[in-house]
């Protein structure tokens, strides 16, 4: 059954055009590997469109292919679809954001529901976050949107045409008639025209984000990966490959024929770049384009334009302030206005300029770590402070030492590096600190692992010393005991400390003036990192209800 361009009247005035297709189709299943004669599935499709001059709108179930029609258009803008369903009375039922920093280790996605988030979800830190899916209520009229696609799902009864067709005609009123204003949405990351920002544009860095693929293997969606070369097909481990990819890359501009070329640094790919086209920014490699996905519905897609469809990647750029995700380009107005407070967490030592490494020189005979070194530093500076003070490094560590007494429990998180405003480094302690959050509260099933490892002595590149785990306390089994009390205790403050020798807190207050006062300087790029690797760090544990200081030199 089709219908083309049929005249529908909205009122006396108004009128509009649709066109209907619905059909059967067969398939194979996908639980089968060949197709065998009779045992094809049987499925109903539909695809209609509307016209309103301006405004397209399309409803389909079953239909896959129309990417490229879909291309001919452009998506209704992030600011419109969050405002066209919210007012004074709307509450918030859900939400799905992607998180936009880019520490690897931060949580890339979340998902949140309540009868009404607006009344129970501070603001704080969401301007750190996107918004990729929401459900609003509006006199019990419930409707989901999907903001990277535009696509609107009003709840209820879905199979009658007229009813269907004055509702988009109400939406696109809406659209139409559309006036900026501020609500509750606004606390979350706002987009700027990425067109308008373009030319003034220098990337530095990118994070590749895989939860979407993930998701995918998740829900039996892949069915295999392959490398194509010619006509021949080489089946491969696409997890192992990327996980190359999961971390932040340094990105290296390159000038070839007088245009600026981007390439991303890493070690598998020596080919792949990002473009900064007119609408988007993408990624492209000729490695990588042989690299393919089969989908279970036969699909093959390559893992590129897999990931430049999905926008799995997030780019940062010399302008500390701007950041793409989602194919688009959002400005987080508060991470230069919040410099004051972003240094707070920083506790400059004067010890520590005089450090020489990390954990200093062992022998079997060693009992304590070296006075010059960061693990002497922190068991000089914070020991003291504790009831029970254990060395958990190396191995699934949750920190390099653990403090505990009556009113805390403080992770300490140390990292030697014998350069100035160390990136990389930083990255590596922030990821560190992150991923071990949930360790502030650990489950039971935790401590029998715990009990043994904290029971031996230190050992470390095959020397057995004398340091004993424990370091102060009177048995392993106590400090575990504490350990559980203290955690139930409702009041505890939870701290995560990291103690680090490549940072200055004068030179870094001074680089981040310059950065605010858009001034040139040496380590410029990796004082962006930095900034938004503490950011996201500072909202990671605001999220657990925990404390975070930054020990550096003075």
């Amino acid at each position: 059954m089709k219908e083309l361009k049929t005249k529908y009247p909205i009122n006396q005035n108004d009128f509009i055009y649709y066109s209907i297709a619905v059909f059967k189709y067969k398939k194979k299943p996908t639980f089968i590997e060949k197709s065998i004669e009779g045992w094809e599935e049987e499925k109903l499709a539909y695809i209609c469109l509307v016209d309103f001059q301006n405004h397209l709108v399309i409803a389909k179930r079953n239909i896959s292919g129309i990417k490229d029609f879909l291309k001919l258009f452009s998506p209704i803008n992030y600011e419109v679809l969050t405002s066209i369903f919210t007012d004074d009375d709307t509450t918030f039922e859900k939400f799905s954001m992607n998180n936009l920093n880019i520490a690897d280790k931060s949580i890339r996605q979340k998902s949140i529901e309540s009868t009404d988030l607006k009344e129970n979800l501070s603001t704080l830190g969401l301007q750190s976050y996107v918004l990729s899916n929401l459900r609003v209520n509006n006199e019990d009229n419930k409707v989901s949107l999907s903001l990277n696609s535009s696509r609107i799902n009003k709840f209820g009864v879905k199979n009658n045409i007229e009813a269907f067709l004055n509702w988009s005609h109400k939406i696109v009123e809406r659209i139409t008639n559309f006036e900026p204003k501020s609500s509750f949405l606004s606390s979350f990351a706002t987009p700027i025209d990425y067109s308008n920002e373009k030319e003034d544009l220098l990337p530095i860095a990118i994070l590749i984000t895989l939860s979407k693929l993930y998701s995918d293997f998740e829900d039996n969606r892949i069915e295999r990966c392959f490398i194509l070369n010619g006509e021949h097909e080489r089946e491969v481990d696409i997890i192992k490959v990327l996980n190359n990819f999961e971390r932040l890359l340094e990105i290296e501009a390159e000038e070839k024929n007088g245009i600026n070329h981007y390439k991303i640094n890493n070690k598998s790919i020596n080919d792949l770049y990002i473009s900064l086209n007119s609408h988007s920014i993408t990624l492209r490699s000729r490695k990588l384009a042989r690299l393919c996905i089969q989908f279970s519905e036969d699909s093959v897609h390559p893992i590129l334009q897999y990931i430049n469809r999905t926008n799995s990647f997030i780019v940062t750029f010399d302008t500390p302030d701007l950041v793409y995700s989602n194919r688009k380009l959002f400005k987080d107005s508060r991470l230069l206005s919040n410099i004051e407070a972003f240094l707070k967490v920083f506790i400059p030592h004067s010890k520590l300029d005089l450090v020489k490494s990390e954990k200093g020189s062992f022998t079997a005979n060693s009992k304590n770590f070296d006075n010059d070194s960061i693990f002497g530093f922190v068991e000089n500076t914070f020991l003291s402070e504790s009831e029970y003070f254990i060395c958990d490094d190396l191995g699934k560590e949750w920190a390099d030492h653990i403090g505990l007494n009556d009113e805390s429990i403080s992770f300490y998180h140390s990292k030697y590096k014998d350069s100035k405003f160390s990136a990389s480094a930083f990255q590596e302690i922030i990821g560190q600190a992150q991923k071990n959050l949930g360790n502030l509260s650990p489950s039971d099933n935790q401590w029998p692992i715990k009990e043994n490892l904290w029971a031996k002595k230190f050992k470390i590149n095959k020397v057995q010393t004398e340091i004993t785990r424990l370091r102060k306390g009177n048995n392993v089994a106590d400090a575990i005991e504490y350990f559980k009390k203290l955690k139930v205790y409702p009041n505890l403050k939870k701290r995560v400390v990291l103690v680090i020798n490549f940072i200055s807190k004068v030179e870094l207050e001074d680089r981040l003036s310059k950065l605010r006062n858009a001034d040139d300087f040496a380590e410029r790029n990796e004082v962006i990192q930095i900034l938004w690797f503490v950011s996201s760090l500072v909202s990671s544990c605001y999220e657990v209800g925990a404390e975070i200081y930054i020990c550096c030199k003075q």
